[in-house]
C-alpha cells in the first residue's frame, strides 16, 4: 500500500475570503489529505500585531467544512516535531502573499526540504477587507 502524501498548511484565516479558500484548493491539488492549522488570536497579536477579528472558534468551524480540508486543528505554533511525527506530514505548504497564510519565511524550524510555497492566487485580501471595516465599526462591535 502507498502511503498517504499528507500536507500541512497554516495561518489566521481572519475574514476569510476567496484568496483563502483559492491557496487551499491548491494546496489540497498537491497531497491526498490535507490538515490545516488555524493559529490562535494570541499568535496573531503577538506575531503581526492585531487580534483577528473573528474569534478563533468560528475561524476553525469555517476551515472545517471546506471540502479541500480533510483535519482541522487549532494550534499556538508550528511545531516541527509535532508535524511530521504525530501528523505524519511530508509536505507544508507556504503562501507567497496570501495575507493571513504563513509564508516560507515564518515557518521557522521547518526543514525547506519540507517546504513547498503556492504562488499568490486570486487578490481578495485581509488588508483590504479590515480597512474598509476599520473606520466603520469598533472592535467591540464587531459581531
Amino acid at each position: 500500500m502507498v502511503p498517504q502524501r499528507i500536507g500541512y498548511l497554516t495561518g489566521v484565516f481572519d475574514l476569510f475570503h476567496v484568496g483563502h479558500l483559492d491557496v487551499l484548493e491548491r494546496a489540497r491539488q498537491q497531497c491526498d489529505r490535507l490538515i490545516v492549522g488555524v493559529l490562535s488570536d494570541d499568535w496573531a497579536e503577538d506575531a503581526w500585531g492585531d487580534r483577528p477579528f473573528v474569534p478563533l472558534l468560528e475561524r476553525a468551524q469555517i476551515i472545517e467544512h471546506l471540502r479541500c480540508v480533510d483535519e482541522t486543528v487549532v494550534v499556538e505554533d508550528v511545531e516541527p516535531e509535532w508535524l511530521t511525527g504525530v501528523l505524519g506530514v511530508r509536505t507544508v505548504f507556504a503562501a507567497d502573499g496570501t495575507d493571513g497564510v504563513l509564508g516560507a519565511d515564518e515557518l521557522d524550524g521547518i526543514p525547506a526540504g519540507l517546504i513547498s510555497t503556492l504562488a499568490a492566487g486570486r487578490g481578495s485580501r485581509s488588508q483590504i477587507l479590515r480597512a474598509a471595516i476599520g473606520p466603520r465599526q469598533s472592535r467591540s462591535s464587531v459581531a
